[in-house]
């Protein structure tokens, strides 16, 4: 079982590697970092906007790392908002703007071509058992880490 434990946190973390490091190098043609990505993937597949807080959400980040990233994108002309007058910025609606647009087609062909190599040697029934495998141990972790946080009785 120890064994099982290793593996696991070895992979997972091997993994987790690989896609910081995938992510960055796709961000760093258009001047950007690997924290960007996300933000412009859940725009991208949300037109009607988003806002800080639901990005925040839908990247699983804090709001200050996303309030950060929409910041630098703004900044560099990636996405707009609804709210250029200033007034309540934690309920504007982020978008992205034309050259966001332009990004995120490229990324989403990206990550389709990447999907279609990593599973590459999977069956699709292998495939849907790993992506159900993986939901179920990340539930069952985050389950045991809720119950962690509770005082004892």
């Amino acid at each position: 079982m120890i064994d099982r434990f290793e593996n696991f946190a070895a992979y997972i973390a091997q993994a987790n590697k690989y896609i910081l490091k995938i992510k960055a190098a796709g961000m760093e043609r258009f001047g950007l970092k690997a924290a960007h990505l996300m933000c412009l993937y859940f725009l991208g597949k949300h037109e009607e906007g988003l806002t800080a807080g639901e990005l925040a959400e839908y990247c699983m980040e804090d709001k200050a790392a996303i309030s950060k990233s929409l910041s630098e994108l703004r900044h560099k002309d990636f996405v707009r908002t609804d709210n250029e007058n200033g007034t309540k910025v934690y309920r504007a609606k982020y978008f992205l703007s034309p050259t966001g647009k332009d990004a995120f087609a490229e990324i989403k062909d990206t990550i389709l071509h990447i999907t279609e190599l990593v599973a590459d040697g999977l069956s699709l029934e292998e495939g849907a058992i790993l992506y159900r495998s993986l939901e179920k141990v990340v539930s069952n972790l985050k389950d045991y880490y809720l119950e962690m946080d509770k005082p004892e009785r």
